[in-house]
């Protein structure tokens, strides 16, 4: 059996620790795909994502992106061959992105300081993330002390003018009926996780892997 590479990128300021609860087949060698620092402000997806692509070293791989790492999925699946492309808690085109993402909060993301736009911060990840665990507070947490607001604020815009119409002919999105920062009544997911929310990749992490494993058989 041959073996399969799966490279997987996670959410907008977040790290390999998300995914640790997930489980894959025994053919699969897993890959994390840290992110790297934009060059400017104005640096469009499909030339962060072309110089995030040099670092993936096997050919055809499949690809896993949680949330904005979906988004980013699909951007670096239009500039090299891969086997498949798996989102989780992510949309798949601009057409699925929520309405209120709109030229006006484009406009706050340009416009407000970092202390306006990032001080409370808090308060609106908490929500959004819908967090259970202990672990899970601790990420969130460790998440919200980074200070690299450049790289936030980019991410942020990058999603907000996200103009992707094209998508993967091998797609998989797992995505919850709870989750918030991309309502599932704007998606159409192949799998939809009941009451799942967006950090479901932790609390719901044994029926997504069951997806996985079915998906890659």
């Amino acid at each position: 059996m041959s073996k399969k590479h799966i490279y997987l990128i996670s959410g907008l300021g977040a790290d390999e620790r998300v995914f640790h609860r997930l489980s894959f087949p025994d053919n699969c060698e897993v890959h994390y795909l840290p992110w790297i620092n934009p060059l400017g402000p104005d640096e469009p997806i499909q030339e962060y994502a072309a110089r995030l692509a040099r670092r993936i070293l096997h050919p055809n791989p499949v690809l896993l992106g949680l949330s904005f790492g979906g988004m980013m999925s699909i951007e670096i699946a239009k500039q090299l061959p891969v086997e498949k492309v798996i989102i989780v808690s992510s949309v798949k085109h601009k057409h699925e992105l929520p309405p209120y993402y709109n030229g006006m909060a484009r406009m706050l993301l340009r416009n407000l300081p970092d202390s306006v736009l990032f001080g409370n911060r808090q308060y609106i990840v908490k929500m959004f993330m819908q967090s259970r665990s202990e672990e899970e507070k601790k990420l969130l947490k460790d998440y919200m002390q980074k200070k690299d607001f450049r790289y936030m604020r980019w991410a942020l815009g990058a999603v907000l003018s996200w103009e992707n119409e094209w998508v993967p002919p091998a797609m998989v999105h797992i995505h919850g009926s709870a989750d918030r920062p991309f309502p599932r009544r704007y998606v159409k997911p192949t799998h939809t996780i009941i009451k799942g929310g967006h950090f479901m990749v932790m609390n719901r992490a044994l029926e997504i892997s069951r997806i996985i494993e079915r998906e890659l058989a």
